[in-house]
């Protein structure tokens, strides 16, 4: 199974056309939001605008991954076309770590170890 870093150095770092896009490392809280103006990726109370539903979803994944100076293709058909088997590897990455942090009940302690295996798998 690849990394996310790995997926990512292969199917972004490779392509030509990247604008890099800097997210808040603080906020827990991520969410894809459209309103009137189009898509916007929100992080606490920051909102950083996306051209695409598709772009707010790729950043919403990796920085729900730990990243938080991500490189996005230009291109929004490729784009899309990754999005989800980066959204399937982020889910599969999830179960894996939830099923080893099961026998955890300090939420601190859960939230930590999540941090430090994603920071890990995404370099």
């Amino acid at each position: 199974m690849k990394t996310i870093g790995q997926f990512y150095r292969e199917k972004v770092l490779s392509q030509q056309g990247l604008t890099l896009k800097e997210l808040p490392a603080d906020g827990d809280v991520i969410a894809v939001e459209q309103d009137l103006f189009g898509w916007k990726l929100r992080i606490g109370r920051k909102s950083i605008p996306c051209r695409s539903e598709a772009e707010a979803r790729f950043l919403a994944v990796l920085r729900d991954a730990g990243m938080t100076e991500i490189q996005v293709p230009d291109d929004d058909s490729y784009l899309a076309e990754i999005l989800p088997a980066l959204e399937k590897l982020k889910a599969r990455v999830d179960e894996i770590i939830e099923s080893y942090l099961d026998a955890v009940r300090d939420p601190q302690a859960r939230e930590t170890v999540r941090r430090e295996v994603f920071a890990e798998i995404t370099q």
